[in-house]
């Protein structure tokens, strides 16, 4: 009996899953011109004809990647930043998310960041990349400008402080994806930005 039309799709898209998993480990280790069509079709046992009917070219699946990482960090930022609750209670959470991401998808933070700083990736992946550390900074900045408001963040220059948080994120997320485990700072990290240092050491 031939297979239905969605069953095709969700065989599609299961093996689309594969490529991009594969393809993020060998281009988080390899970097994107290290990495060859050939060795992703490899790792997924399939013919290189067979992987360009999934992917139409090795620049077509490392934007994708990007495309997919950006808008996902973006939208955990939203999230984030829109939940209720304290300024507290919201960086808390975002950043065990964050651990959580990058214990689950640890090669995609480093796609993204290749993508912003190599002049080697496809310009497409380099443009949205950098759409998306802008984003995420107007996010930051709004998050630090409301919590001043209500005496939740500590005073200061918003834009020094906003950029300095989104350092802390980033150091805490390349810690992460390049040594595995990093010591409990999440608490640290808060206190820093809302003066409040608790007990915990989560």
């Amino acid at each position: 009996m031939p297979r239905t039309e969605w069953a095709n799709q969700a065989i599609r898209e299961q093996r689309q899953a594969q490529i991009r998993s594969v393809a993020a480990r060998l281009f988080a280790h390899n970097g994107y011109v290290g990495t060859r069509i050939e060795d992703i079709a490899q790792a997924v046992s399939m013919s290189k004809g067979l992987l360009y009917h999934y992917f139409g070219s090795k620049a077509e699946l490392y934007t994708t990647l990007v495309d997919r990482a950006s808008r996902g960090t973006v939208q955990l930022f939203e999230d984030a930043m829109n939940r209720p609750g304290t300024a507290a209670e919201r960086l808390r959470w975002l950043v065990t998310q964050i651990v959580e991401g990058l214990a689950e998808q640890p090669d995609m933070f480093m796609v993204v960041m290749q993508a912003l700083v190599s002049d080697a990736v496809p310009s497409e992946a380099h443009d949205q990349a950098i759409r998306f550390a802008h984003r995420v900074q107007d996010l930051i900045r709004a998050f630090i400008r409301e919590g001043q408001q209500t005496d939740e963040i500590i005073a200061g220059n918003r834009e020094q402080l906003a950029l300095l948080l989104g350092f802390c994120i980033q150091g805490l997320a390349v810690a992460h994806a390049i040594g595995g485990a990093v010591p409990p700072i999440t608490e640290a990290l808060i206190g820093l930005f809302t003066g409040r240092h608790g007990s915990s050491a989560t």
